[in-house]
């Protein structure tokens, strides 16, 4: 039979996250807390395809018990995402799996950025490279596209919402961009 995979997902931060999970169907979580040098495995199904992220900086209402997050907030209102994508800026984990022979994925920053974040694929039948970006951008990230008090990086999109920085509009085709 045809198997899915697992998805191991490691905190190297020096602080806790909250991944968050979004895909085209639901797993057996779509979010929890993950304490520095913790981890969880995630089996998905064949034919899975979604996101991973981690929010930053979550605080529980004392008098609601509603949690909010500082970076990647998915909006809704508890540990697990329940089907909510994340609030840019953030950083993604982007998956197909069983996409006819090949897996696909990708760490995108189009959403701009919030933490490092590494793939490192394991067992495959291929020779699948690491992909990612381990050095902290907010570091680097420029005055105008700062977030949360410089825990996040906006795009240039996000930032200025301008066609030539978000290819639309004239700038729609990929040779404009």
């Amino acid at each position: 039979g045809i198997s899915g995979t697992t998805f191991t997902v490691v905190n190297k931060c020096d602080h806790t996250v909250w991944p968050g999970i979004l895909g085209n169907s639901q797993l057996d979580t779509t979010g929890f807390e993950l304490l520095t040098g913790g981890s969880r495995s995630i089996q998905a199904p064949p034919s899975w395809s979604g996101r991973f992220w981690g929010r930053t900086g979550c605080i529980s209402d004392q008098n609601t018990g509603q949690l909010a997050c500082q970076t990647a907030d998915c909006g809704s209102t508890q540990i697990e995402c329940n089907g909510k994508g994340a609030t840019p800026p953030v950083t993604l984990a982007e998956f197909t799996i069983g996409s006819g022979t090949q897996d696909f994925y990708d760490v995108s920053l189009v959403d701009g950025y919030n933490l490092p974040m590494l793939v490192e694929p394991s067992s495959g039948s291929g020779t699948c490279l690491s992909t990612g970006c381990v050095n902290d951008l907010n570091r680097q990230c420029p005055d105008k596209l700062r977030a949360q008090s410089g825990q996040a990086c906006k795009s240039a999109c996000e930032a200025f919402g301008k066609p030539e920085y978000c290819c639309s509009g004239a700038y729609a085709s990929p040779d404009a961009c």
